[in-house]
């Protein structure tokens, strides 16, 4: 046995030897007996995972089950509530916390014991209660008709059918006093997450402000109201052994997929075959680990399985018969159907993520074609661009310091028609000479990070740096957390919302594509350019932008969008997967979708697609490909197995088009 064995076996052994939890002890007495299975902060889960788990390493016969959660708000105050039950599982491994597309335990229990400092919880012994536990989404429907539960979100829910989605909940219920005893909702949200005990009741700790807040804190995100938080998953276990158990490090593994050809591109009812590989890089771990799968399609045919994993590669074989793409969805879980994780830096902050692979194949994807375009497009636009013309350009420029003393570095903003004006930040080389350089407009994703000046630039050639918004530059963090409530309409984030979306002239899109229009005047207006060289770029909805951009200005000779957003909306209407984060499709949309502005592209523009993901649903491949496929001029695309919208694997597979 290695070292790390040896202190694996030591600690095990150390915290069996306690057989109490004294934190339960303190605060309980009498709940003597009880072992330790998990222990978690929830509003560090996300990042952090269990910060005790002995779930693998513990066996024995499961006599009663219990959950302290102990919370400590801003004030030092400390609420904690401890629920007890005979069992509703008795396989400890599967006692831990509840993950995407697991187990699904929606219970009566019998002997409920509570104890709380709570008041408004109703302690003492109670011969039922239920529980709710589960990793998936989730709606309020009283599916199980539990005794007086309602279609809010309170003690009798609606787990979602086919496991899909990662909100999430653990809640015990005494469901006979119409009591949420405590809940933990929305696992990945960190911070954020939702905690309670008893049942809410505060309007102001309610996701959207509803007046009618959810009994069991779903979408309430009241975990930021603690300054500490911490659950104990516990049991009383007759005929206790322990075990040493190997556990799989997923910080050192991966799960891959690969198609057996140089293509990702097929025949109707030609058949594909993905071969996915779980690489353990060294690791032996005590208990088998499987792949767990699904196949969609554009056809909506659907299929899924589960393997072992094993020396050979698992090949998942499967067909389209019409133009469109097949995704192939796949997790490498643990033997209880646990998801392996690994740890990741999200914005600087350490989170956990699946180990995972989303990718696919398509089929005669060159006949792809979205919804007809509105009749008038070619009139609303020009339409837009008389309102442009109307309103003289003002530039102000003010410039910032610079680190490079061969660039001068300048926040701009720029009259434009609508609620504000173009802004963002312009670099030019200090020695610039009239008509002499190229240009450049850079545009950004979707999001409310602030943009903060650069501290240098280019000194070959004029770039500037477009903020989505046209908000003021150089403001404090208040003032921008206030700028984006603002902007959001009827509790939607920017651009999401429907009714707004209506009338293309309301839809928040527009007021971006003028300035995206402005931005481009303006470069074109510099002494500095040299009257040629005009180029676009941006991922995402800078790659939404970059289309605008070259769509809508002839002198673009370039565009390089990554991932654009926005491609094909009209497509969920025509039967297409339409799984990510998207917005929801009404007709005025059209005038903003990428894929007509494709077709207004010149052929003196080249445009690059340098990534699109194969398993990317924020902007699904049958979008981007019917993008690619009404440029008229010179184009690549550059297809990424795996890729989806924030995330490229490592030595990814990638399959080029190109027509020069």
């Amino acid at each position: 046995m290695n070292i790390a064995r040896w202190v694996g076996v030591i600690v095990l052994l150390g915290l069996l030897a306690r057989a109490e939890v004294p934190e339960l002890t303190a605060l309980v007495p009498q709940a003597t007996g009880y072992e330790l299975i998990a222990k978690l902060d929830p509003t560090a889960y996300a990042g952090s995972g269990y910060t005790i788990d002995r779930s693998e390493i513990l066996g024995g016969d499961v006599k009663r089950i219990g959950y302290l959660l102990k919370l400590t708000d801003k004030q030092g105050e400390l609420s904690w509530v401890f629920a007890a039950m005979d069992p509703f599982i008795t396989d400890i491994a599967r006692l831990g916390m509840p993950t995407p597309g697991g187990d699904i335990f929606q219970d009566y229990v019998t002997n409920l014991e509570v104890f709380s400092n709570v008041p408004a919880i109703k302690t003492g012994a109670f011969p039922k209660g239920n529980v709710e536990i589960w990793g998936c989404n989730y709606g309020g429907t009283n599916n199980k008709n539990i005794p007086g539960a309602t279609s809010a979100f309170d003690f009798g829910d609606q787990p979602d059918s086919n496991g899909n989605g990662n909100y999430g909940c653990l809640q015990v219920h005494n469901y006979e006093q119409k009591q949420v005893v405590l809940a933990f909702n929305k696992f990945t949200a960190g911070k954020t997450c939702d905690l309670g005990i008893g049942n809410n009741t505060d309007v102001e700790a309610n996701f959207g402000g509803s007046k009618t807040p959810n009994p069991d804190w779903t979408f309430s995100s009241s975990g930021q109201n603690y300054q500490q938080a911490e659950l104990f998953i516990v049991a009383k276990i007759d005929n206790l052994t322990v075990k040493e158990v190997v556990l799989l490090d997923g910080n050192k593994a991966s799960l891959t997929g690969t198609l057996d050809r140089e293509q990702a591109l097929f025949a109707p009812g030609e058949e594909m075959a993905f071969n996915l590989v779980a690489d353990f890089q060294g690791q032996e771990p005590s208990n088998d680990y499987f792949i767990t799968w699904e196949r969609t399609g554009d056809d909506g045919v659907k299929d899924s399985g589960k393997a072992k994993v094993g020396p050979e590669p698992l090949v998942i074989k499967t067909s389209l018969d019409r133009p469109g793409f097949v995704r192939i969805l796949a997790y490498l879980v643990d033997k209880n159907g646990k998801r392996v994780t690994k740890k990741v830096m999200r914005r600087g902050k350490e989170a956990q993520e699946n180990l995972f692979f989303d990718g696919g194949a398509g089929v005669d994807i060159d006949k792809l074609q979205g919804v007809p375009e509105p009749a008038d497009f070619d009139a609303f636009w020009a339409k837009q661009k008389a309102r442009l013309a109307a309103v003289p350009m003002n530039a102000r420029l003010d410039e910032q310091p610079s680190k490079d003393p061969k660039v001068k570095i300048y926040a701009v903003s720029i009259d434009c028609p609508g609620p504000r004006p173009v802004t963002g930040y312009l670099t030019v080389p200090a020695d610039a000479k009239e008509k002499s350089l190229p240009v450049s407009a850079s545009f950004h994703g979707y999001g409310t990070s602030i943009q903060r000046a650069p501290s240098g630039g280019s000194d070959t050639s004029i770039n500037f740096s477009v903020n989505a918004h046209g908000y003021d530059l150089g403001q404090s963090d208040d003032y921008y957390k206030a700028f984006f409530e603002s902007i959001k309409s009827n509790g939607q984030g920017y651009a999401f919302d429907p009714v707004q979306n209506a009338d293309p002239e309301t839809a928040y899109f527009n007021g971006m594509a003028l300035r995206v229009m402005r931005a481009l005047e303006y470069l074109k207006s510099r002494p500095e350019w040299d009257g040629k060289t005009l180029t676009v770029g941006g991922g995402s909805q800078g790659g939404l932008q970059t289309v605008w951009a070259a769509g809508l200005d002839t002198d673009v000779v370039k565009a390089s969008a990554g991932v654009p957003w926005c491609c094909d909306l009209g497509g969920v209407t025509l039967g297409r997967i339409t799984a990510g984060w998207r917005l929801p499709y009404v007709e005025a949309l059209n005038y903003y979708d990428p894929i007509n502005h494709a077709k207004r592209i010149p052929t003196s523009c080249y445009v690059d697609i340098n990534r699109a993901g194969l398993g990317d649903y924020t902007c699904p491949p049958s979008g981007v490909a019917i993008l690619y496929n009404n440029i008229r001029g010179p184009k690549r695309i550059n297809w990424v197995q795996g890729s989806t919208h924030g995330y490229v694997p490592p030595k990814a597979q990638t399959f080029v088009l190109e027509q020069k």
